[in-house]
């Protein structure tokens, strides 16, 4: 299917694995990563300006903070402060234990909850053979959070952590396991974290979207302000929205790439959709040939679309 002529390439940047697109209002920048290369990238829209900021280790995620020069980013088994302006990576503010840091693992996604709570996935490569993962809230006020890094969905409860975003008028975490490619709603207590019951049962899990196409991979996600879904398919290039209330699709943007990887809503007044994308030619059947731009990063505008502002890590110190 022919790519949406709306889609536009804003950088030509060719990331190994871009992801984890996130917009600061304040400082007008765009954040992704790209995992594999070990690199931050800084975006801002309204000079073009762009430059990246080389970390030690691969690097899942980034999320901004109150301080508009200060990222979270998790890297290698740590999350790490990072300084935009000198740009280098700083301190280390909480770390995985030995046991979640087996070989073979590494940080995914993760995004602040509405109340300041970063969130963060630990996927471990193999998950296609059915390794499973976690889901960490980095939150150094809860007892028994010895490494600043308390898991809130166990091995039992996720295989490959992903694309998650908040609905806080209705108090639901959306979150995506890629190996089934379903997404889930989860009732959320005051900190944005799933609610257990009194026996440390998760209450209230319902399946919300669940693609019937053959293959789909559900990757990175989105929510903008009417509550709705932008999902990116990852073996399927497109970005496509779903009605989590229904599972409905509602609307489709095809792409000029084959696997893009999330997606966020950015732009001064959040109408502009930034899509981040990987390579793809060694995972291409013998004779097929990579898209011209894999790796790069896209936008579009979508008409009556206007996107949720993201979160922002609040330190415990500031709350």
């Amino acid at each position: 299917m022919a790519a949406d002529p709306n889609v536009q390439l804003v950088l030509d940047c060719h990331t190994d694995l871009g992801e984890s697109p996130v917009w600061d209002a304040r400082t007008g920048r765009l954040y992704f990563v790209d995992i594999n290369e070990k690199r931050i990238h800084v975006y801002t829209p309204a000079d073009k300006q762009h430059f990246t900021i080389d970390a030690p280790s691969t690097v899942g995620c980034v999320v901004p903070t109150t301080d508009p020069n200060l990222l979270l980013a998790a890297l290698g088994s740590n999350v790490v402060e990072v300084n935009v302006e000198k740009r280098k990576t700083g301190r280390i503010v909480a770390f995985v234990s030995t046991d979640d840091n087996a070989e073979g693992t590494r940080f995914n996604d993760g995004k602040a909850t509405p109340q300041g709570v970063f969130i963060v996935g630990r996927m471990n490569r193999a998950w296609r053979d059915g390794q499973p993962g976690k889901l960490f809230a980095m939150d150094l006020r809860v007892p028994g959070n010895t490494f600043g890094l308390l898991t809130i969905l166990g091995p039992t409860e996720v295989c490959c952590p992903n694309g998650m975003d908040w609905d806080q008028d209705k108090g639901i975490f959306y979150f995506i396991d890629t190996a089934d490619s379903v997404v889930r709603s989860y009732p959320v207590d005051e900190n944005g974290v799933p609610k257990r019951s009194t026996d440390g049962v998760l209450v209230g899990v319902r399946e919300v979207v669940t693609p019937k196409e053959e293959g789909v991979v559900l990757d990175g996600m989105t929510i903008d302000s009417k509550g709705n879904l932008w999902i990116a398919h990852g073996e399927g290039a497109a970005i496509v929205c779903y009605n989590p209330n229904t599972g409905q699709e509602l609307q489709r943007v095809n792409l000029p790439v084959r696997r893009p990887t999330s997606c966020t809503f950015g732009g001064p007044d959040l109408k502009t959709l930034y899509i981040t994308t990987r390579h793809e030619g060694r995972h291409l059947d013998e004779g097929e040939a990579a898209s011209k731009n894999w790796g790069g990063l896209f936008s579009v505008q979508i008409p009556g679309v206007v996107g949720a502002r993201p979160a922002l890590y609040v330190a415990t110190s500031a709350k």
